[in-house]
């Protein structure tokens, strides 16, 4: 996935990038169990 996204023009892309990217997608969800926005 960083590889494309470097293809498409981003430059800097670290691990804390790629994975705020991936919660932003709904890839990734760290919400505990009962937590309301979960």
């Amino acid at each position: 996935m960083a590889k494309d996204l470097k293809k498409r023009g981003f430059k800097f892309l670290g691990p804390t990038t790629m994975y705020a990217h991936m919660q932003a997608m709904g890839l990734v969800n760290d919400h505990l169990h009962g937590c309301d926005f979960r």
